[in-house]
């Protein structure tokens, strides 16, 4: 519990190093066009059926647009930087990006059980997420659409995409 406080702290000050060095000329959220996670808290995060785990991540060859798929392992296609929001008005929200090319994690549908892609980031709302931590695990909530991050009903299975729903996936994180 401790180590993942103080990894929420170091992703708080690289949050604030992002906004702070990405430029102040534009007043709505600034793109981060290239996220090598320094500052921030790397990470992957996984759900467990069984003894085996599941991680999202994105496909090999990914592009803006690409959807968020069931891995079956923690590589640099399934780890995550998570970047908070330290100040203003989305203090405390999170943004979440591939490590290669800098695309967040992304929920533009309001409607539950369509795909989560990875697209530029820009720290709009519906690149946005709120984590509530219990410990190793956390829930993950979109900030535009009010929906979680989650499998599909029929469970997880690997290759599947990665939804957002009305019902929350409890995700463990696992430091990479």
């Amino acid at each position: 519990m401790k180590r993942l406080a103080s990894m929420l702290a170091a992703g708080a000050l690289a949050a604030a190093t992002v906004v702070a060095t990405a430029g102040a000329a534009s007043a709505g959220p600034t793109p981060a066009h290239r996220i090598t996670c320094s500052g921030g808290f790397l990470s992957s995060i996984f759900v467990q059926q069984g003894t085996t785990e599941f991680f999202p991540g994105v496909p090999n060859k990914f592009h803006s647009g690409s959807a968020v798929i069931l891995k079956a392992s923690a590589n640099g296609t399934s780890t995550w930087c998570f970047f908070q929001i330290p100040s203003g008005t989305n203090a405390g929200q999170w943004t979440i990006a591939t490590l290669n090319g800098g695309l967040a994690m992304t929920s533009g549908s309001a409607v539950p059980g369509r795909n989560v892609t990875v697209t530029t980031n820009n720290a709009f709302a519906s690149q946005r997420w709120n984590l509530v931590f219990s410990g190793p695990t956390a829930t993950i909530q979109n900030v535009k659409t009010g929906l979680f991050l989650r499998v599909r009903n029929s469970g997880p299975a690997l290759g599947q995409t990665v939804t957002t729903g009305n019902m929350a996936t409890v995700w463990t994180f696992g430091v990479a």
